[in-house]
């Protein structure tokens, strides 16, 4: 068990609540031209976050300052893009990453402090950086003012707007220690627990909610079933310091009289990782090649760009899902919500006739939602990273205080609330329940339900792969690559996030 300084655990008095604050898909701006670099064609990286996913605005300094954040449950630090950041002033590092939103001004706000300068360093796992000072500031969230709360502000970046680390506290990238805005929240009485809500609503939707301090039964269906923490495989002291948690496996429903896809090879002590800053999934690789092979799914080879027959998010798809199962708790996930509409603008591209054995038969080429760990550097056989293909369908209660997460079937289209606060003292979760069955709405094919921008790194040569077998280099496998990379350097503008 982690242990933090008194100040980060100082228990709220009866003046706690509940803070609310609307969460929106935010679509980024993508460049019309793309760099190579190194061998490789970088649509921004790994970790580098140009792109898509889920977003709420929050205000910082005094008079209040509107910016926009990328929710990440995956780090710890909340961070500000400065008004003088060499990314907001520099069309050409712009070109690579899409323009900047709203940034942070220090000089315009009464209640700033400087606390180190240079001290804010963070590198991503595809070596870039962002790097700065850390300061105080007033944050203010649902009217609720979050007082000298420690941020990282970014001199140097390469995303066009801040983060809000979700994680825990032991996790912040700064020498010395400092509260993350969760424990804040507690410290100074805003809500009694260090614990949030997040729905995210479904993939036609752009518009979601973070709740801290408290659950919403409207947002989730039947019970929450909890989950404990347990450390990953980062962790070199044994503790907690991320989102994970036991799953005991994942299966996919087909219909037709075909039950399920067994995906075997999971083994004992697989271990989940969820990750609000991933816009996609990743999966250990013997799950991911039976699922390919079943529904003919393409990756460009170590490009980790998995795409599919759009045809999936609609009648093709119908009554097939993907299972994923906890300890008292399943979560199933409808293929629709795993084909990402991402390519709207380069459908044409698709259709060369080089390409017909490939997509000739396809309805429109898509993303889909799940891709190999393996392609990201993660290694462990048993290793699951949920991004938002995955969060989507499921109402997650993030509990830092007791260590555990709290899951259900998400309820989406909900527009109504029904929110029961979480108590410091109470080590369970309420026994409460959700709603008795999903909300009726009328869903958007994936014609017209874009998702968020991602980005992925491509490495400029790879070998096509998919479901489908190949023939010679002169077939249309071998003519595959250098196709769409051609598209990517002429504006695609899907990408995949992983933070």
């Amino acid at each position: 068990m982690r242990t933090l300084p008194l100040l980060f655990s100082l228990v709220a008095g009866a003046s706690a609540g509940t803070v609310s604050a609307p969460v929106n898909k935010q679509k980024l701006g993508i460049p019309s031209s793309l760099h190579k670099r190194d061998g490789t064609l970088n649509l921004d990286g790994f970790n580098n976050i140009s792109g898509g996913g889920y977003y709420a605005k929050f205000e910082v300094g005094t008079p209040p300052q509107e910016l926009s954040f990328l929710l990440d449950t995956g780090s710890s630090d909340t961070w500000v893009n400065a008004d003088d950041t060499d990314l907001c002033n520099d069309p050409d590092k712009q070109e690579g990453i899409g323009p900047c939103y709203a940034t942070f001004n220090p000089d315009d706000s009464s209640t700033y402090k400087l606390v180190d300068r240079d001290g804010f360093d963070i590198k991503y796992l595809d070596n870039r950086r962002i790097e700065g000072d850390y300061f105080e500031d007033t944050v203010t969230i649902d009217g609720k003012k979050i007082k000298k709360q420690q941020l990282g502000l970014a001199v140097t970046s390469v995303r066009p707007t801040g983060i809000m680390g979700l994680g825990f506290s032991a996790n912040v990238a700064a020498e010395k220690p400092y509260a993350a805005i969760v424990d804040t929240m507690v410290s100074q009485g805003l809500i009694e627990r260090a614990a949030f809500s997040l729905w995210l609503n479904d993939l036609s939707a752009d518009d979601g909610n973070i709740l801290f301090g408290g659950i919403d039964k409207s947002k989730f269906v039947g019970k929450l079933s909890t989950l404990p923490l347990v450390a990953s495989a980062s962790s070199l002291d044994g503790n907690v310091t991320s989102f994970a948690v036991n799953i005991r496996g994942m299966e996919v429903t087909i219909p037709n009289g075909q039950t399920k896809l067994s995906l075997e090879g999971l083994g004992s002590g697989a271990v989940a990782i969820l990750d609000s800053g991933s816009t996609i999934s990743l999966i250990p690789d013997s799950q991911v090649k039976d699922i390919y092979d079943r529904f003919d799914i393409l990756s460009l080879g170590s490009a980790a760009v998995p795409l599919v027959d759009c045809a999936y998010a609609k009648d093709k798809g119908e009554g097939i899902s993907f299972e994923f199962e906890f300890k008292g708790k399943t979560i199933s996930v409808p293929m629709d919500e795993m084909v990402i509409d991402a390519f709207a603008a380069q459908q044409s591209a698709f259709k060369d006739p080089q390409l017909d054995e490939y997509f000739g038969d396809w309805d429109g080429v898509c993303m889909f939602g799940l891709s190999a760990a393996s392609n990201y550097g993660v290694s462990p056989k048993g290793f699951f990273l949920l991004g938002d293909t995955f969060l989507r369908s499921a109402y997650v209660v993030y509990d830092l205080t007791n260590e555990q997460l709290g899951i259900a079937e998400a309820n989406p289209g909900s527009h109504d609330s029904d929110i029961v606060e979480l108590n410091a003292d109470d080590k369970d979760f309420p026994d409460i329940s959700g709603v008795a069955s999903k909300s009726t709405f009328s869903p958007t094919d994936a014609s017209s339900s874009t998702s968020s921008r991602q980005t992925v790194t491509v490495t400029a040569g790879a070998d096509a792969s998919s479901g489908k077998s190949g023939d010679d280099d002169d077939s249309a496998a071998g003519h595959l690559v250098p196709v769409v990379m051609a598209m990517f350097m002429m504006a695609l503008g899907a990408v995949v996030t992983v933070l």
